[in-house]
């Protein structure tokens, strides 16, 4: 196993890509990691354009590829063997198709203490259950920060994700999300 230099991540938007990225350094204790970046800006373009973003970020670099697509009520088999039909022919062949059950938020989820620290909560929110269970966890986050802000914080994905990215436990996403531990573990056996 050649040494990583270069992550491309393929992402939905720029807060996954974000994210994903600061997720990435706490993991590995690495700040000297470089990033490039492919943004689907919805689902239906990273299905359709898999394949050509690795083809591009190869172009710019990059010698692992990691493909962060929500799961969005889907059928998490069939969505990720359609995503690893599409990347067959990718030309990076170290690679991970992360997909987040709902979505990226459930991880956030699993941390209250970590939600009520990012925001300065009033309250700790009150989480449920396993966080990929949670229908709508962007929205259930949003309610959690509403109320538990006493009416006071908006929660915005696209502003409060890296914030967030920074602050909830690894080891409590590892713990509570499946999708979580396989990105970790994918992210945590590569050679720096």
């Amino acid at each position: 196993m050649s040494k990583v230099k270069c992550i491309g991540i393929i992402a939905e938007d720029e807060s996954d890509y974000e994210s994903s990225k600061t997720i990435i350094k706490r993991i590995t204790s690495r700040t000297n990691l470089s990033f490039k970046k492919a943004i689907g800006n919805g689902c239906g373009k990273i299905r359709r354009k898999a394949l050509a973003y690795t083809i591009d970020l190869k172009k710019r670099g990059c010698d692992t590829v990691i493909l962060m697509h929500d799961l969005d009520r889907r059928d998490l088999e069939e969505l990720n063997k359609d995503l690893n039909t599409k990347l067959i022919d990718s030309p990076i062949s170290n690679k991970l198709i992360c997909i987040p059950v709902e979505e990226i938020e459930a991880w956030f989820l699993s941390d209250p203490d970590g939600v009520k620290k990012s925001f300065s909560l009033k309250k700790k929110p009150k989480v449920k259950g396993n966080p990929e269970t949670i229908v709508s966890p962007k929205e259930k986050l949003g309610e959690l920060v509403y109320h538990c802000s006493e009416k006071n914080i908006y929660y915005l994905n696209t502003k409060h994700n890296e914030l967030l990215s920074s602050a909830v436990s690894i080891e409590l996403m590892r713990q509570k999300c499946k999708s979580f531990e396989y990105f970790y573990s994918f992210v945590s056996k590569q050679k720096y």
